[in-house]
């Protein structure tokens, strides 16, 4: 029987630019090369998902330079990254170089954007540097963006704060954004939408002279809050601590997360690892709750929205790396509010269903993230956490849900969430093995030994049925299937997002094993139909036909070390993983902003190299599938 496909990601048939940035709270996902801000967005648990504010064709935000009422050109040439996260953009004017640098300091509710001009002609300059913008819709996105109507929109100049403030509301207030300057903007400009629903058009700036040869700087502070008094404040305290302080501490914080891993390939670590963190992890803007999501970038096809595989085998490993504190709120956040629908294709922030299906996958992803953390970590104490015993407790009786007579536990949907031919996947079934193996070991360090042989005695049972069912033969000898029925039936195919090639990474077999060498020379080979070649060649899958970076950071978990190439060459999404890539150019061609992923393909990198200075434990603990 034929099975369908849903929400599978559309091409992107032009390639543009976008330069993520942000911090826990906010995102500024589509930064442009030439400095312009389209939208910033936040997370909100009341709306379960992204609020974010723009000026839909016009920019949000956007560098302004005037010599006394004229507009000054200013001409992009070029953008750099500070500690692999802070853009910094330089442009020229006649006369004039100007540099930007937008800074979202760690853990505050807002953002700043510094311009520094410096005067490279003869005589001094009389000019007002600063910002103009326009502010036209509230953006709601959950999978899709959309502008949420009747939504009352108020723009004022506040005196107090000497800010711009901007607030949605919708009965009651939904967001709103505070603009200040340092210093105290002596030039502002604000236009009122009209009745057919305009834009709030601003321009806010100083007034300043630039002597040859010296420099001047404005910044501007953006403050976020549920409503407009936050807002206002926020950007009083962020004046307040200044833009060298800010910058000061979130350097430290940035550098503090480095890698000992150098040139391009530490390029591609830390901008991955960053980018997981701030985009696949953050605080809600209206109750500050940790929160997984896949992605903070409406770029993303299906953003703002938790999937348990992603956050805890993708995002989970990459926190426990740069925030172990961060991990362990992380894991308690999805251990309690999203344990209310285990192994469910998607969830709301809440926990609530938002798509329905089971994935095995999805479900296993629980033990086998409690335990990469606490092999990572060391932190024993969290298994007495209520909700952590909870999970433990019912695992194997959620699993035995949907165990099959053959031994084997059925899936409703893949690990790419579309129906498999049969229903019984390889690769779920080896991680819900390692779920058991990994629950077994939890009893035992708890002390509850019955438990432990319980569930140990379950794992090996499941482990026979595994290579009594899943080892076919293939083109090169004995290999693993990637689906059977369970009475001889089966199909030869993998899939990026839950591959065969990371059955010896999770320990169910040793990377030498034939049946596990056969099955990585198959996901390489002509036979497989979804492979392929090309410049940027690597698997691709039904659900996206393109080369997938995370089926490049499979072979490199598999052992294929020139599979690092791949990484040392592909642009992806300005740098940042995606989905597929265009098996030309390398360049993003499905799923861009895939925040998740990053963390996966930058774990999987690292572990080519030690992960610290001092190292870490290694995971997988070494066990077997045995056979």
């Amino acid at each position: 029987m034929a099975k369908e496909s849903y929400m599978t990601p559309s091409p992107i048939e032009e390639f543009t630019q976008a330069i993520p940035t942000g911090n826990e709270v906010i995102s500024l996902p589509d930064l442009t090369p030439e400095g312009a801000l389209p939208s910033v967005h936040v997370l909100s648990k009341q709306a379960l998902g992204l609020l974010g504010m723009d000026g839909e064709e016009e920019p949000l935000l956007a560098p302004l330079l005037l010599e006394g009422s004229d507009p000054l050109p200013l001409e992009a040439r070029g953008w750099s990254l500070l500690e692999h996260w802070i853009p910094k953009i330089t442009w020229t004017s006649p006369g004039l170089t100007v540099h930007g640098t937008v800074l979202a300091p760690v853990g505050m509710r807002g953002f700043a954007y510094r311009l520094e001009a410096k005067n490279e002609g003869t005589r001094a300059r009389e000019v007002i540097l600063g910002f103009q913008g326009c502010w036209r819709r509230l953006v709601y996105t959950v999978f899709r963006s959309r502008a949420l109507p009747r939504i009352a929109r108020t723009g004022w100049f506040d005196p107090w704060t000497r800010s711009l403030l901007f607030e949605a509301s919708g009965g009651t207030p939904l967001l709103a954004l505070a603009l200040a300057t340092e210093p105290s903007p002596d030039h502002v400009q604000l236009a009122f939408p009209g009745e057919e629903e305009g834009g709030f058009r601003f321009q806010l700036g100083c007034r300043l002279r630039v002597e040859p040869g010296t420099e001047a700087a404005v910044t501007l502070y953006a403050a976020l809050a549920p409503e407009g008094d936050g807002a206002r404040t926020t950007s009083v305290d962020l004046r307040r601590r200044s833009w060298e302080r800010l910058y000061a501490e979130t350097e430290t914080w940035l550098r503090r997360r480095r890698f000992p891993l150098e040139g391009k390939l530490g390029e591609v670590v830390h901008r991955n690892l960053l980018f997981c963190y701030f985009y696949a992890w953050g605080r809600t803007i209206d109750t500050e709750e940790g929160v997984l999501v896949t992605s903070r970038s409406p770029r993303y096809y299906v953003s703002a929205a938790y999937w348990a595989r992603d956050a805890l085998l993708w995002t989970l490993p990459a926190l426990v790396l740069i925030d172990p504190p961060a991990a362990r709120e992380a894991l308690l956040y999805a251990f309690s509010t999203q344990w209310r629908n285990p192994g469910i294709h998607a969830q709301y922030l809440n926990g609530t269903v938002l798509y329905p299906g089971f994935e095995l996958d999805e479900l296993a992803a629980y033990p086998v993230a409690l335990e990469r953390y606490l092999v990572g970590t060391g932190d024993l104490a969290l298994l007495r956490e209520e909700s952590v015993r909870k999970v433990l407790e019912g695992y194997p009786a959620e699993l035995h849900r949907h165990r099959g007579p053959c031994g084997l536990y059925a899936t409703f949907l893949d690990p790419s969430d579309d129906p498999p031919h049969y229903p019984y996947l390889t690769y779920d079934n080896v991680l819900a093995w390692r779920g058991l193996v990994a629950c077994s070991t939890f009893w035992d360090w708890l002390g509850e030994g019955r438990r432990s042989q319980a569930l140990r005695d379950l794992a090996d049972h499941l482990a026979a049925s595994i290579w009594r069912w899943c080892v076919v033969e293939g083109p090169f000898g004995p290999m693993f299937a990637w689906a059977v029925d369970g009475e001889g039936h089966f199909q030869l195919y993998d899939n990026p997002p839950g591959s065969l090639q990371l059955l010896a990474f999770y320990g169910f077999c040793p990377p030498d094993d034939p049946v596990f060498l056969n099955t990585v020379r198959w996901v390489h080979s002509p036979d497989n139909p979804h492979f392929v070649p090309g410049p940027f060649g690597e698997a691709g899958s039904a659900h996206a036909p393109n080369p997938w970076p995370m089926a490049a950071a499979n072979s490199l978990l598999a052992g294929r070390r020139e599979a690092v190439d791949f990484f040392l060459r592909a642009g992806m999404d300005t740098g940042c993983a995606c989905e597929t890539v265009d098996v030309q150019t390398g360049n993003v061609k499905t799923g861009a902003a895939f925040a998740s992923g990053a963390g996966f393909i930058a774990t999987a990198i690292l572990a080519l190299a030690p992960k610290t200075p001092g190292g870490t434990r290694s995971f997988p603990p070494r066990t077997s599938g045995g056979r």
